[in-house]
């Protein structure tokens, strides 16, 4: 009952989680999609489309870190990990996407969120499933956080885009495996929603790594194909996301990489 008692504590420790969005970001960001597109040219292959403009988030949405609490990363995976016609399953869905990761996080000594020796053992989480899926709570956290101060007074809903883009568009069969922009699509749909108004929506395109920090530019440049693929209204109106989120090695600590367009 003690070790219990200790890890419901641990959950809603407040850490701080660095946040890196700048413009050498956004630059890098563009360098890693130039070569990308270099490469597909010279193996015959067209560069994909792209969200143009990429930038960092204003100063006043997201600082250089904030504190969360591994609860409030769960949570937000939880939430996001619940499939379509999941019945009456819903809730066991939500509740396990909580509670795998459970004694995954931890503190470091610098106060940083840090993988705690549960999360870095290889035998208990495989590492890509693991950085991905937590790529999303740490995507989910900071944006939410994001968009509640880009619109005050709105509540944020997320929406997994698979289900809300499966309404109007075939999203499997062989037919779209030969199709990339069918394949290529956001992750999640961010809605900012306030009674009497329009609803605004941002799509989002979320990454995890645990390999070198350069190497979420390369992810940061594929998830701006992703979020292109949809858009409401005139082209290029639609404000996105895109994150990507690594623990370094140095330390360990979780750092989240986020740009957006406008």
């Amino acid at each position: 009952m003690a070790e219990a008692a200790q890890v419901l504590k641990e959950l809603v420790e407040a850490w701080s989680v660095q946040i890196d969005s700048t413009s050498a970001l956004a630059g890098a960001v563009a360098d890693a999609t130039a070569k990308d597109d270099k490469e597909r040219r010279e193996d015959g292959r067209e560069p994909l489309r792209r969200k143009p403009g990429l930038r960092a988030l204003p100063a006043t949405e997201v600082g250089p870190s904030f504190r969360l609490t591994p609860w409030d990363v769960l949570h937000a995976l939880g939430r996001a990990a619940v499939l379509s016609r999941q019945g009456a399953g819903r809730g066991l869905a939500e509740h396990w996407g909580c509670l795998k990761y459970c004694q995954a996080l931890d503190g470091s000594p610098g106060r940083y969120m840090a993988l705690s020796e549960e999360g870095l053992n290889p035998r208990r989480h495989y590492r890509t499933v693991q950085s991905g899926e937590l790529g999303i709570g740490f995507a989910l956290a900071v944006a939410e956080r994001a968009l509640k101060k880009r619109y005050p007074d709105h509540l944020i809903s997320v929406v997994d885009a698979d289900i809300a883009l499966q309404a109007g568009w075939a999203l499997a069969g062989k037919d779209v495996k030969r199709r990339d922009w069918v394949k290529l699509r956001p992750d999640f749909l961010l809605e900012a929603w306030k009674p009497g108004e329009p609803s605004k929506v941002v799509p989002l395109a979320c990454k995890g790594t645990h390999a070198k920090g350069s190497y979420a530019n390369t992810q940061l440049a594929a998830a701006s194909a992703q979020v292109e693929a949809v858009h409401i209204g005139p082209w290029d109106q639609t404000p996105t996301l895109v994150t990507s989120t690594g623990a370094a090695r140095a330390g360990r600590h979780h750092r989240a990489r986020a740009a957006c367009p406008r």
